[in-house]
């Protein structure tokens, strides 16, 4: 199970119980006797350590590492700077496998020995099955990565393409995006294989639930576009409930477990990946703005015309016996439609609130009720939430109100406001809104919050954001302006011009979807 950092409970599948050092030491020696019962050679060294405390624990483990035949070479990794930069992370990851090999005299006394590094935070798992799910999971990562070494020494074909590279007796994966991602699938059913062989077969089940509500909720640190296992729990559930014997037939737990993750894994290519992105990005993003379980998959289910997407939202939904609220318009940015109909819908909502405006702005003073406007555009913007944003066109808008120097001109001034405001929109481009709303989702989901000054750090260095960057920090100085106004000299012109009473959510577009409460 992904690991993650010690929030309190947020689903009905979540416990919390904290896991301790000895409890995760044991686990992990036990995985590690297991898969060395199958792969005599290769020894998994887990160093297991708090948050922010991974070095020290490395450090600590020298002496053990160094008894075994590849350890000197562990230890010795030859980029510093990439290792220093290892040892600064938190999550529980595989890392590289260090080599061993000695020939000996015409193959007599030949030696080989393979030292797989993994490190395990125990500090982000809520219990110990999630912990010992997860241990699993790396522990198929080190273990693709000895077999595929250990084809290609067997290969007569040296110049064949592998996905590692071996340096200095250090063999490191090299794998693209997709092979990562599935390397990740095989790794979950390798674990929940494990398991099931194992007589725990509450574990796939738990496991799987977990895979989908993490990937419906917001869960700090977890991708869940790079963990395509729930494409695979039909498949799985009926070989586990209906054809589990013929694998049982092998004692060796491992052994089986690797050829079930064979025989399930290699049946997903590039494609079943590519369709488990399309439905997990916009879950996740709708996730993290705010939206429930029910409301997502009804927007998968309902807005979306990727079939694929539709049918994992299907199978999902039966999965977690969650039943997907029905839509059919909405009223914000929906991820799953197409981008020009998102296009045309933030157009209308910009249409829509300038015709709003028209109806309640008599005179100057009323420029307030579009400070306003901005102010809650941009709280709505620092939430994720994109859609009729348009503040760069609002704010030379409200000055122009706020500078017109008597009533009697106010007409043409609000005239030439409006047409201000209709040229500054159509400078606001759907595409350059929608690629920030993604970029700010990525933010928060990998720190678990998004503060005003992340966002002007990230906008301010991609020229692609150079009128958002702008549009906000002028919103900031007018609403400053404003404010220093606000004082009892300038009250007394309020019998002149008497505030016009608005309810200023009339400006804010009502939103189909339901969020989370």
């Amino acid at each position: 199970m992904a690991d993650k950092l010690l929030n309190p409970p947020t689903t009905e599948y979540e416990g919390f119980m904290s896991v301790d050092y000895k409890s995760a030491k044991h686990i992990c020696n036990v995985i590690r006797r297991q898969v060395q019962s199958c792969y005599p050679d290769l020894h998994i060294h887990f160093t297991i350590h708090k948050e922010n405390e991974r070095e020290k624990a490395f450090i600590s483990d020298t002496a053990e590492i160094s008894e075994h035949p590849a350890g000197k070479y562990m230890l010795n990794y030859p980029d510093i700077d990439a290792m220093r930069k290892i040892l600064e992370q938190n999550r529980t990851q595989f890392i590289y496998i260090s080599r061993f090999n000695n020939p000996g005299f015409l193959g007599v006394f030949q030696n080989n020995a393979y030292l797989a590094l993994c490190f395990l935070n125990y500090t982000r798992f809520d219990t110990i099955d999630d912990l010992k799910s997860h241990t699993l999971h790396i522990s198929w990562h080190a273990i693709a990565l000895y077999k595929e070494y250990i084809n290609y020494r067997r290969s007569k074909d040296k110049k064949a393409s592998y996905d590692f590279t071996d340096n200095y007796n250090i063999i490191i994966p090299k794998l693209d995006n997709y092979q990562r991602f599935h390397r990740n699938l095989m790794g979950d059913i390798f674990s929940a294989s494990v398991q099931t062989l194992q007589g725990k077969e509450k574990a796939f089940e738990t496991l799987s639930k977990q895979r989908i509500i993490d990937t419906l909720t917001p869960k700090t640190g977890f991708r869940a576009e790079e963990f395509p296992f729930p494409i695979c729990i039909d498949t799985l559930g009926y070989l586990f409930k209906d054809n589990i014997k013929q694998y049982k037939k092998n004692k060796k737990t491992i052994q089986s477990a690797v050829k079930i993750t064979e025989d399930i894994g290699n049946t997903h290519t590039s494609t079943s990946i590519e369709q488990w992105q399309s439905f997990s990005s916009p879950s996740q993003q709708l996730a993290w703005i705010g939206y429930n379980i029910e409301t997502i998959l009804g927007a998968a289910l309902y807005t979306s015309d990727n079939t694929y997407v539709q049918s994992i939202a299907d199978m999902i939904s039966e999965n977690i016996s969650k039943k997907p609220e029905i839509i059919t318009n909405i009223q914000d940015y929906n991820p799953y439609t197409n981008q020009e109909v998102n296009s045309r819908l933030h157009k209308k909502l910009c249409r829509e609130l300038l015709e709003t405006i028209q109806r309640n702005i008599a005179n100057p003073e009323d420029y307030n009720l579009i400070i306003d406007i901005i102010n809650k555009q941009n709280i709505s913007l620092k939430e994720g939430k994109v859609m009729g944003w348009c503040v760069p066109a609002l704010i030379p808008m409200a000055d122009m109100i706020r500078k017109c120097p008597t009533d009697d001109i106010f007409e043409n001034v609000f005239k030439d406001a409006i047409c201000r405001y209709e040229e500054e929109v159509n400078n606001i481009t759907w595409e350059t809104l929608s690629e920030l709303s993604k970029q700010l989702f990525h933010i928060k989901r990998d720190n678990g919050h998004l503060s005003w000054d992340d966002i002007l750090d990230f906008i301010s260095q991609n020229d692609e954001f150079s009128s958002i960057h702008c549009g906000i920090m002028l919103a900031r100085q007018i609403n400053d302006e404003s404010k220093s106004q606000k004082t009892p000299n300038n009250m007394n012109n309020t019998d002149k011009h008497k505030k016009t009473e608005v309810n200023i959510t009339n400006f804010i577009s009502p939103n189909a979807i339901k969020r989370t409460k």
